[in-house]
């Protein structure tokens, strides 16, 4: 696909966004700032070309964040991109199922 698809994300993908960087940001300042961006980077990359990604499994993509343990699940239709999970990775796994309809 060669043309930018609609990002839409979930709300409470949106919630562990906002925390992980203010997380980030206490624990160095910056360092938030540096998370946002890293994320921004790659959701846009995604954004452009969804199916570059791999399968996290049937219809799920995931990419993950450099230099942070954090990775982003998504899916993709024909004109949207959509974010379900921006999750941490030495967490509960696949809490975010639930959130797929």
């Amino acid at each position: 696909m060669s043309y930018m698809l609609k990002i839409e994300i979930h709300e409470f993908a949106s919630l562990e966004f906002d925390e992980a960087i203010e997380w980030y940001e206490n624990q160095a300042k910056g360092l938030g700032k540096r998370f946002k961006n890293e994320v921004v980077k790659r959701i846009k990359s995604a954004q452009n070309n969804p199916s570059w990604y791999p399968q996290e499994s049937k219809g799920l993509h995931k990419f993950y964040i450099p230099k942070f343990p954090y990775k982003v699940i998504f899916t993709f239709t024909s004109t949207h991109l959509i974010i379900w999970a921006i999750c941490h990775l030495h967490r509960k796994p696949r809490y975010w199922k639930s959130r797929i309809k």
